[in-house]
């Protein structure tokens, strides 16, 4: 009787995965939008940090760019939702992913900060240890091999972003923002686009 309640427990989870990629929901126009602002945002903080501008000054560029993101993210997530005709768990599963990815992102950013728990130019190798669970767990939830390998990039750049910080911290992690989440979410949206022409029966 367990062996049946087990392997019907295992068919429905495959099911909901296979069902999930069906659907299509990561169409990838997050990834995208936050990574275009945040590379904007990383330019720039090199070029004020080049032009010795007060830190107070770079602090409030980035909470208005990051607060101004959330909000115009907010409203992207909310059309996506009222256009969409299904709505799966694995896409709440996802959203809540994110959502909490995105709060500790924040957290790293700003908090740390203010309190001077550690030196900024750690922010960026931190917030990339981040993005590299999030795009492991993100990959893996979708059954998307190549997204989930993604977070080994993240991880590999914060490791030397680590080992040699510096200012030019800034121009790495923009080039990591572009590679890595800006080029991805192209091909996911691609890829979405493709299957509302042709979708998977």
């Amino acid at each position: 009787m367990e062996t049946k309640n087990a392997e019907l427990e295992l068919s429905l989870i495959k099911k909901m995965m296979e069902d999930s990629r069906r659907l299509n929901i990561d169409n990838g126009i997050h990834y995208i939008f936050w990574g275009i602002l945040v590379t904007i945002a990383l330019l720039i903080n090199y070029t004020m940090l080049l032009l010795k501008v007060p830190g107070n000054y770079i602090g409030l560029a980035w909470f208005i760019l990051m607060l101004s993101g959330a909000l115009i993210d907010g409203i992207i997530g909310r059309r996506q939702s009222k256009s969409s005709k299904v709505t799966t768990f694995t896409s709440r599963i996802m959203g809540s992913l994110w959502f909490a990815s995105g709060i500790a992102m924040f957290m790293y950013g700003f908090l740390g900060t203010i309190t001077k728990a550690y030196n900024p130019v750690f922010i960026c190798p931190i917030i990339s240890t981040s993005l590299g669970i999030s795009y492991f767990t993100s990959g893996s939830i979708q059954q998307i091999k190549w997204l989930q390998n993604i977070s080994f990039g993240w991880w590999a750049g914060a490791a030397i972003m680590f080992i040699f910080p510096s200012v030019h911290t800034l121009l790495i992690f923009a080039i990591m923002m572009i590679c890595l989440q800006v080029i991805p979410g192209l091909i996911l949206n691609k890829k979405s686009k493709q299957d509302l022409i042709s979708p998977v029966l």
